[in-house]
């Protein structure tokens, strides 16, 4: 026989269509495992949720001082705003499934990948801890 391990390892399942195939292999994404988790957001995005908030004020030709000093002022207030919201260590949560599905129109399947470690709960965001996406499943039709 010529198969490989991995072949032997792999689980394969025959649909009568693609389009069964395909729902079987959402329906297995849909069993596995989503961790949702909150991570500091970066500078880029720290910038554009501030600034979609809080439009920064737009600087105008003056007619006298007193607009010149409400303008210097609506300025100051903006910055100060900034880096309260930056001092604030802003976050997002983020959400990350341990199953997706991949179409493969030549060799007429859909590939289930999965991350053991989402799926077995031990995922962390962490260097060596997040795992990656390996071929677990196929779905031919």
């Amino acid at each position: 026989m010529g198969m490989s391990g991995f072949e032997l390892e792999q689980e394969k399942d025959f649909f009568s269509s693609k389009a069964r195939a395909f729902e079987k292999c959402e329906d297995w994404k849909d069993e596995g495992r989503v961790l949702i988790y909150e991570t500091k957001i970066n500078i880029a995005e720290e910038a554009s949720r501030f600034g979609i908030e809080h439009p920064e004020p737009h600087s105008l030709l003056y007619e006298n001082d007193k607009d010149k000093l409400n303008s210097a002022n609506a300025r100051y207030e903006w910055n100060k705003a900034r880096m309260d919201f930056a001092a604030s260590n802003p976050s997002k949560k983020t959400k990350v499934s341990s199953r997706l599905c991949k179409y493969v129109p030549k060799q007429r399947l859909f590939e289930g990948y999965e991350n053991k470690l989402i799926q077995d709960g031990s995922w962390k965001d962490e260097e060596g801890m997040r795992g990656k996406m390996q071929k677990a499943k196929q779905f031919h039709y």
